[in-house]
């Protein structure tokens, strides 16, 4: 963005360094190369050999954090996948101030590796303002902590599972994922176009850390789009897997939390056609507080290119 040469090491493609699968502030960790310029020290695979979208997520909200004032916590990002990222390989951030006004400060932040652009992010931070106050809240029907996890999901409600693709028994290490009523939930029978669900980071990050927002955005794409493909598990039971693919992702933060606690997120489905589903969360503390609104669009399609 500013005349550096695209196949020097400064803008990303040299190699990661190997990650203990615990620490997710290690994974949105940037390092510094120059003004405004960060690089990625680890990367995080899917199970698809690619990059986690949350990874580039909560990389692409910590390019913008550190370009940003240190009184104003994250009020917004807005991010586009451009195309899959190596997670062997690093990626360069360049941040770019858009804005430093009275109230907000915006950014925004391009993700390039090996020379070519992965990943497009705009972000905002805002201090709270004084003004009216409203919110949904959520009523907890269940202890998080009492709920099975995933590994326990049961052999044939795993199999109905089977043409969503990566969608499987594994659990990063780092984070903590329950599903209350996980075989209404999941079963081919009775899987509908939403899914709720609790959701938290195992690593307790410091209070007013920096890494708050970041480590948030890396957790809010964990199981967002089942709820654009849920829906239709019965009538794709006979169909090749799909493709399935994040296309962007936007999240609004209503206050300052650390993700290191329990959160409720309820994702719903409105629409999916064209190949196209979208995902809109909610996301609440376990006390009902609302914290955040995450939407999310995905490529859904068949291999096969039949409808």
């Amino acid at each position: 963005m500013d005349g550096q040469d695209p196949g020097s090491a400064e803008s990303g493609g040299t190699a990661c360094d190997p990650w203990d699968d615990e620490d997710i502030a290690a994974l949105v960790s940037l390092e510094p190369i120059a003004p405004l310029r960060y690089r990625s020290r680890f990367g995080d695979a899917n199970l698809n050999g690619r990059s986690y979208g949350g990874q580039i997520l909560g990389q692409a909200m910590m390019a913008a954090t550190l370009s940003a004032p240190d009184d104003r916590p994250a009020a917004m990002l807005q991010l586009t996948f451009l195309r899959g990222a190596d997670p062997d390989r690093r990626i360069a951030f360049d941040a770019k101030v858009l804005q430093d006004g009275k109230r907000f400060s915006s950014r925004q932040v391009v993700g390039a590796q090996d020379g070519r652009a992965v990943v497009s992010a705009q972000a905002t931070f805002c201090a709270p303002q004084p003004g009216p106050r409203h919110a949904v809240r959520f009523a907890r029907l269940e202890e998080p902590e009492s709920l099975p996890e995933l590994s326990t999901i049961p052999d044939a409600l795993m199999a109905q599972l089977r043409p969503l693709g990566p969608y499987s028994r594994h659990i990063k290490p780092c984070m903590d994922f329950r599903i209350p009523e996980i075989e209404l939930q999941l079963s081919a029978k009775t899987a509908q176009p939403r899914l709720r669900f609790w959701l938290r980071s195992r690593q307790r990050l410091a209070p007013g850390s920096r890494a708050q927002a970041a480590m948030f955005a890396y957790l809010s794409d964990w199981w967002l789009n089942f709820s654009s493909v849920g829906g239709h598990l019965r009538e794709l039971q006979s169909r090749e897997p799909l493709y399935l693919s994040s296309l962007n992702h936007c999240i609004w933060f209503h206050r300052a939390f650390s993700p290191d606690t329990w959160m409720h997120i309820e994702a719903e489905s409105p629409c999916a056609d064209g190949g196209r589903g979208l995902s809109i969360a909610r996301v609440h503390d376990r006390d009902g507080s609302m914290l955040a609104t995450s939407i999310q669009e995905t490529l859904m399609v068949h291999p096969d290119g039949d409808a």
